[in-house]
């Protein structure tokens, strides 16, 4: 007797992102244990199933559609390489697996008293998906990659061929098909670093006016070497948060956020009693008020990998749309937000407002040539997901995209994190990337359907 339909239906795993935004079964699911059994499954993918596509799962961070495919490879039980060896002349290289979660990065890095210069808001992801992606630190001085000098990745020869392992130096024209290469290059297996010493800074939250900090972003910048806003929905203040470097000291931490807890439960009682979805209304604008008026200054002092990545043990999760605009449009794009969510509603979330260095990296959302200013103003639209349905979520992207579609018809530039929720057309790549080097680097088996559409190789 053979089995029912759908017999292993309910074994299949669901590969779900943190904010429960992107949600698909693989038609398989694998997780090898050593390098040589990876290589064996992409070889076998390559000669056998050359029609199915691979994406390498690193730590769920996106919430975009780049991390579906028929077939996935979980690296996490890939084994772990970090070696910090002395270099002539003086310094250390540090070699370490792309699939380590940068927090483990960082804590081996710290047992040598060595540190990145830069991070972004959380340090849950990988190395090969902060890569992958081209994740970018609330800065207008440091890059994520400063202290980057070669990537090795696994990959399928341009003319065919039996598959490879490819070692790119930073100063190789490929390097910038690799930052950001969206994992279509190949799976990302080891970094080489030469990182700085330990960096302590002093982090700081309070309430300002969206004024004394935006007016002036240069003079603000000048000011704090990593800071945002967050701009509360439908107020003329937000959440500043701001770190500056202090001479050494003891390891020191925030403390844990009692007002993102308050936050967490009231959005929870808002949404269940006025069920405003991923949107903010009145009662919600109340409660904002109330925690604006009672806020308290916070300060933390410690090391980098505690202190920048200050978003690391945040309670809420949200879906998020992290796009760039040339400083020089920063009122302009403001308005327009300020139109579309009056006419449409505010997200429930404040919305993040920070600089990121330029970059010439091909694929890159912040590769700005000809800019004025060495960085860029990154806009970060953020839905609390916890408690949102399935049609509340369809409603969220819709809000987005009605955004998206907004500032085109102002005629404000602007570029989107692949990693985040977007809305890229194949037109849209083509203007606003090097697209056509960057095919002679990707190749078609570690795409999927969503990046193949918008011609991704």
């Amino acid at each position: 007797m053979g089995l029912p339909s759908g017999y292993y239906q309910d074994a299949i795993p669901v590969v779900t992102d943190w904010a429960g935004v992107v949600s698909f079964k693989p038609g398989a699911y694998l997780t090898p244990t050593s390098v040589a059994e990876l290589k064996a499954i992409l070889t076998y993918v390559q000669n056998c199933k050359p029609e199915k596509s691979v994406r390498f799962l690193g730590g769920l961070h996106s919430c975009s559609d780049i991390l579906e495919s028929e077939i996935v490879i979980d690296t996490s039980r890939l084994p772990i390489t970090f070696t910090v060896t002395k270099v002539p002349g003086g310094g250390v290289e540090v070699v370490a697996s792309a699939f380590m979660h940068v927090h483990d990065f960082l804590a081996r890095a710290a047992r040598h008293d060595l540190s990145l210069t830069s991070l972004g808001g959380t340090d849950a992801q990988t190395l090969a998906g902060l890569i992958s992606t081209n994740t970018a630190g609330a800065t207008a001085k440091n890059s994520i990659y400063d202290t980057v000098e070669w990537v090795e990745y696994l990959t399928v020869p341009a003319g065919g061929g039996a598959l490879e392992a490819v070692r790119v130096e930073k100063a190789a024209p490929r390097f910038k098909a690799v930052i950001c290469s969206l994992g279509v290059i190949g799976c990302l297996t080891l970094v080489g670093f030469k990182l700085v010493p330990q960096r302590y800074y002093k982090g700081s939250f309070e309430i300002r006016k969206l004024a004394d900090v935006l007016d002036d972003v240069c003079k603000t910048s000048t000011s704090h070497e990593f800071w945002r806003i967050e701009w509360i929905p439908n107020k003329k203040v937000g959440l500043f948060w701001s770190a500056n470097p202090i001479l050494r000291q003891a390891d020191g931490d925030y403390r844990s956020d009692k007002d993102e807890d308050k936050l967490r439960w009231l959005q929870k009682v808002n949404q269940k009693i006025w069920r405003n979805g991923p949107f903010s209304n009145w009662s919600l604008g109340l409660i904002y008020d109330v925690l604006v008026a009672l806020y308290k200054r916070k300060t933390a002092s410690g090391p980098m990998r505690y202190i920048i990545p200050c978003d690391r043990r945040a309670v809420l999760h949200v879906a998020m749309a992290e796009w760039s605009f040339d400083p020089a449009d920063l009122e302009r794009a403001m308005n327009a937000c300020r139109t579309y969510f009056k006419k449409y509603k505010w997200p429930n979330m404040p919305v993040e407002i920070e600089c990121t260095p330029t970059d010439d990296y091909m694929m890159s959302a912040w590769n700005w040539p000809g800019l004025a200013t060495p960085y860029i103003m990154k806009f970060n639209f953020q839905y609390l997901t916890d408690f949102l349905d399935d049609g509340e979520k369809r409603a969220m992207v819709a809000h987005l995209r009605g955004l998206w579609e907004h500032l085109v018809a102002e005629r404000i530039p602007f570029k989107a994190h692949w990693g985040k929720i977007h809305f890229w057309s194949r037109d849209t790549v083509v203007r606003s990337h090097d697209q056509a080097a960057f095919r002679s680097y990707a190749h078609a088996m570690f795409s999927n359907p969503a990046l193949l559409a918008l011609g991704i190789p």
